[in-house]
């Protein structure tokens, strides 16, 4: 085995530029995976965790007890849906 470790330091040695760069490759390709894991990680169901982390009610309804049925209300008139695309006129 140490015929081989000799012929690849003299490669390293003859070859510096190249070893140089072929190790700023490796070194920027490892960051860049561990950066696009990291944003993987991040952003994989934000919600989720949110309310794992939460541990209560996803919605808390506060009503006053004097504003609840304080008296009578006005029915409403019902209006139509329209879709937003498109005109109440006719062509």
């Amino acid at each position: 085995m140490s015929a081989v470790w000799r012929a690849a330091r003299a490669a390293v040695r003859r070859r510096r530029l190249q070893t140089v760069v072929i190790g700023l490759v490796v070194l920027f390709s490892t960051a860049t995976i561990v950066v696009a894991l990291r944003l993987l990680d991040a952003s994989s169901a934000p919600f989720d965790r949110v309310f794992d982390e939460q541990a209560g009610a996803h919605v808390v309804a506060v009503v006053e007890p004097g504003s609840a049925g304080a008296g009578p209300r006005r029915p409403r008139r019902a209006v139509p849906w329209r879709s937003p695309g498109r005109s109440s006129r006719r062509c």
